[in-house]
């Protein structure tokens, strides 16, 4: 057993970081693997940097496009790939050693489609697992309900899926793009296997100085992002697919958006105007997701206090 495994990295002034994703898989026990790193017009030093591992290891490949976004490199990467299987990994993030030999054998051992495994948050103090549930099988539900909990990196597709359906990150969007993709996966196939490890790290940077602002222009994409997917002919015939992305789902993230906005300071009037546009969302409560539905209406009856205690 040794296919070719296609990792992309889509990488814009990386830098600073790009090293450590691209050491990451210079440590992998796994050898036959192609990185295919799509440039997505840096104006740093990122070509400088990713040339000494060009010039030193054939598996790595580098690809330069115009500024297009982050689904445009993804695209491209999935197109130039020549493995059996496609992986993505993000510039700042980086795998564990075994994450591509563990992926692997279980996705061979299960003759499955798609495997994932647990993730890692690193953060500049800490390091810390992302809780999950490891399930098998069709767990596009758990994955919308945020039961099972997978980053972009923690994913190892079957190429043939991806070309078999044209399955594609949705471009021209700056928002959601990833979640899409993965649910169109799990929305074609139920042959989906883990790895009860936590074989990724995702590493987080704080930036104080936009929490406000970025926090409030993710409402709306938050919300475009699920429309989107409502729309989708292949997701929407599920009736159990949509509940949970609009009446979870789509609730939490305004929910807890608006929660953000208001811990951070922004502007009442602002933040009332954003309930009231959404409010057709938010109304009304759910007991059907367990914790996590009790936990959302507290949040909900939390918020609306502070919106009447405000006015």
């Amino acid at each position: 057993m040794s296919p070719k495994v296609s990792v992309i990295i889509p990488v814009y002034n990386g830098e600073t970081v790009v090293s450590i994703s691209l050491n990451s898989l210079l440590e992998q026990t796994y050898s036959n693997f192609e990185v295919i790193i799509i440039d997505d017009g840096s104006k740093d030093n990122t070509k400088e940097v990713v040339k000494k591992y060009l010039d030193e290891d054939i598996r790595f490949k580098y690809i330069f496009q115009p500024n297009s976004g982050v689904s445009v490199a993804r695209n491209k990467g999935i197109k130039e790939a020549r493995g059996e299987y496609i992986c993505f990994l993000d510039s700042d993030d980086f795998y564990e050693k075994t994450y591509i030999e563990r992926m692997l054998l279980e996705i061979y051992n299960k003759s499955a489609d798609v495997c994932y495994c647990g993730y890692n948050v690193v953060t500049p103090r800490k390091k810390y697992k992302k809780r999950t549930r490891f399930k098998w099988g069709d767990i596009l539900v758990d994955y919308i309900l945020g039961k099972v909990a997978v980053h972009t990196t923690g994913w190892m597709i079957k190429k043939d899926i991806l070309d078999k359906f044209n399955i594609r990150f949705q471009e021209g969007v700056s928002w959601g793009e990833d979640f899409e993709f993965f649910c169109e996966v799990l929305s074609r196939t139920k042959n989906v296997t883990y790895v009860k490890e936590y074989l990724t790290n995702y590493r987080v940077a704080f930036n104080d100085n936009c929490l406000s602002a970025f926090s409030m222009d993710k409402i709306d994409k938050d919300y475009s992002s699920i429309k989107r997917l409502q729309n989708n002919s292949i997701i929407n015939n599920n009736e159990q697919v949509e509940k949970a992305l609009i009446k979870y789902r789509l609730k939490a993230l305004l929910i807890y958006r608006l929660m953000n906005a208001v811990q951070t300071g922004v502007n009442e009037c602002i933040i009332q105007n954003y309930f009231n546009k959404y409010r057709y969302y938010i109304k009304g409560y759910s007991w059907n997701n367990g914790l996590r539905s009790i936990k959302l209406n507290y949040a909900k009856l939390k918020l609306e206090n502070r919106l009447k205690d405000r006015r």
